[in-house]
Parts: structure tokens; C-alpha cells; sequence
């Protein structure tokens, strides 16, 4: 009897721990936060301070609550006498599959803090390339939806008052007016029918983007976007050179280097294919070959890896010292964002005056066009 209420006490507290710690499979913070947390530990444990006592001291420093909560979690798991790793593990949309090897390393290697050192490095590339992009788009999605709210408010409230003084002075109106009109008019009855479908279209791209079946094809079209496919391919080789560098820099097996890279770049498309190249060298097929020339595809050209990043992983299979070359590749691949960003904002800007200048010009001549028939009425 005492044996089965034992059990009966295991198996409840075995319930109540995982409740408890099912809580933190949700938990975020910013990419910025992580960095200084990460940047914090680092700067601790290069001082030799012990692991716990180095969270700990970051966790009274910070007035974060979610930083608070994740790392008393942290300190609590590794109270449990669980590793580094298996605490991170708990935080799956905090520390990635890349962050969670690093830790395994200096499991190994007994060098925590510069383990720490390189996860912060590498999300402080992912967070700069990321800026990049976003300010090459911020001012035309500002310009565009100002110019959106303008007009909609225009069609709404504006132009039904213009078409009441029309008709009230009898006047014939060009047919560019009354297209105008109609479309007001259209505008207004169905007001709440196109906001519902605009809430129903944004809730939909949220489900295809994340849902783990779509989740490809969403990536596929993502950098295959006219204008800026070429932004976002050389977003994810530069990411993707840079940790494929760090991993064989600290003595990470090419197979293991790839599947890992692959896995942190959050692109399905790009990972579906690293795993068919991974499958292939483990065959002691060149990764140079299966790079540039696809064999997972009757032997097409490999558009997702230009011919550059395939000539110096063919230096490295003739020299060995692949991880210096993909450092000066992704550095290399850097600069071209910024030449790119620099690009795409000068060529959208005046496009985007220009539509934003069309779109008035129209307004205002269906608005202006019927005063000229006004002489003719008086």
C-alpha cells in the first residue's frame, strides 16, 4: 500500500514539474535583450565567476520581467542538476538549435564563456542584417500606407459632399468623375465587407507563414519577390557563410556544421535542400559539386548557392581552410547588402512619389473637370 502511494506522489510530482515548466516553451524576449543577457553572462564568466552566481547577478541587475523570469527558470533547472544545455532546451523560441550546440561544445571543452561569446556575435549579425532589410522598406510601406489612409479618407468623406454640390448644380459629369464617384459610392457600401476580407487575407499569410506544412512554399516566394529576392538570398548566405564559420572554427564536423546552419536560418527552402547536400557529402560527394551544380535536381544549376560561395568551398577541398575563406565571403557578402539597400531605396523612392503624385493629380481633375461644364450651365 505504501509502495502504490509512493508511486501515486511520483507520478503527481512528475505532472506538477512538467505543468510547470510547460510555461516556458512560449516565453520571448527581443533579439536585443538576448544579446545584452548573453553579452552580460559572457563578460561574468571570462571573469570566472561560477554560472549560477553569474545569472544570479544579472537577474537583480535587470528590470526586464520577462528576463527575470527566464532566467530564475534557468537557475532553478540547473539547481535540478541538469546542464546548460538541457535549461536552453526549455526555451525554444529564445535559443535555437545553433545556440544549443555551441553549449554542447563547451560541455567538451570547458570554455563556456566564449561559447557564450559566439552566440552573441552571431545574434548580433542576425539582428544587423535584419535592421538593414527593415529600414530598405520602412520608408515606402510609410509612404504607401499614409498615401492609402489619405485616399480612403478622401473616397469616404470628401468626394460623397463634392458629388451632392454636382448634382444639386445639374452639371454633366466626365466620365473620369463619375468613375470616381462609383467607386466612392462602392467604397461606402461595402466598407464593412473589405475590412472584414483585409483581416481574413492578414490572418490567412499569418497561417501559411507558420504553419509547418506551408511554411515552405511561403519561404520559396519569399525569396523569389521581384525587387528584392536578391536582398533576401544574400540575407541568408551571409548568415548562413558567417555561422557555418563559426561552427568550423570551433572544430564542428562539416556534416554536423551544415545540418546546424541549415536549422537556424528559419528558411524551409534553404533547409530542405542543406539536408539533401548533407545526405550527399555524407556520401563523400564534393560539397563544391552538389553546390553548384544540384544533383538532387538532374543535375540543373543550384540557383540557391551562387558560383562564388561554390569556388571557395572548392579552394577549401584543395586547401583546407574553409573557415578563413567563408569569413572574408560573408564579410564580402555584407558590403553587397548595404550596396543593395542603398540601391533599392533610391530606385523605390521616386517610384513611389511618382504613384503617390498620380493618384492626386487623378483626384484632383475628377474633383476640378466638372467646373468647366458649369459654364456651360449657367
Amino acid at each position: 500500500m505504501n509502495n502504490l502511494l509512493d508511486k501515486i506522489k511520483l507520478i503527481l510530482l512528475k505532472f506538477k514539474s512538467d505543468k510547470k515548466w510547460e510555461k516556458t516553451l512560449n516565453m520571448k524576449i527581443s533579439s536585443k535583450d538576448k544579446i545584452n543577457l548573453l553579452e552580460q553572462l559572457s563578460n561574468l564568466l571570462q571573469s570566472w565567476i561560477p554560472l549560477i552566481n553569474s545569472l544570479r547577478i544579472i537577474m537583480y541587475q535587470t528590470r526586464n520581467k520577462n528576463n527575470k523570469k527566464l532566467l530564475n527558470s534557468i537557475i532553478e533547472w540547473l539547481n535540478s542538476w541538469n546542464n546548460l544545455k538541457e535549461s536552453f532546451q526549455l526555451f525554444p523560441n529564445i535559443f535555437n538549435t545553433f545556440d544549443l550546440s555551441i553549449i554542447e561544445m563547451w560541455e567538451v571543452t570547458w570554455k563556456l564563456g566564449d561559447s557564450i561569446e559566439t552566440i552573441k556575435l552571431k545574434e548580433e549579425k542576425a539582428r544587423e542584417l535584419k535592421t538593414k532589410i527593415i529600414w530598405a522598406l520602412i520608408y515606402p510601406m510609410v509612404i504607401i500606407t499614409l498615401s492609402i489612409a489619405m485616399i480612403w479618407v478622401f473616397m469616404i468623406y470628401v468626394i460623397p459632399k463634392i458629388e451632392q454640390m454636382y448634382k444639386d448644380s445639374k452639371v454633366n459629369l466626365p466620365s473620369l468623375t463619375q468613375n470616381v464617384i462609383d467607386t466612392s459610392k462602392f467604397l461606402q457600401e461595402n466598407i464593412i465587407i473589405i475590412v472584414f476580407w483585409i483581416i481574413i487575407l492578414i490572418f490567412w499569410i499569418i497561417v501559411f507563414k507558420t504553419n509547418p506544412k506551408t511554411k515552405i512554399y511561403w519561404d520559396i516566394m519569399i525569396i523569389k519577390l521581384p525587387i528584392f529576392w536578391p536582398l533576401i538570398r544574400k540575407k541568408i548566405l551571409a548568415l548562413f557563410t558567417s555561422w557555418l564559420w563559426i561552427l568550423l572554427k570551433n572544430w564542428v564536423i562539416i556534416n554536423k556544421s551544415l545540418e546546424i546552419s541549415s536549422k537556424a536560418l528559419e528558411n524551409d527552402y534553404y533547409e530542405k535542400e542543406l539536408k539533401e547536400i548533407t545526405s550527399r557529402v555524407s556520401k563523400w560527394i564534393e560539397l563544391s559539386v552538389l553546390m553548384w551544380i544540384n544533383e538532387i535536381q538532374s543535375w540543373k544549376e543550384n540557383t540557391l548557392f551562387p558560383i562564388e560561395l561554390a569556388s571557395v568551398v572548392k579552394i577549401w577541398e584543395e586547401t583546407w581552410n574553409l573557415s578563413n575563406l567563408l569569413i572574408k565571403y560573408s564579410i564580402k557578402t555584407n558590403k553587397e547588402i548595404d550596396e543593395i539597400v542603398k540601391n533599392i531605396q533610391t530606385a523605390i523612392e521616386p517610384l513611389v512619389i511618382v504613384w503617390v503624385g498620380w493618384i492626386i493629380w487623378t483626384l484632383i481633375m475628377a474633383i476640378m473637370l466638372p467646373f468647366f461644364n458649369m459654364v456651360n450651365v449657367i
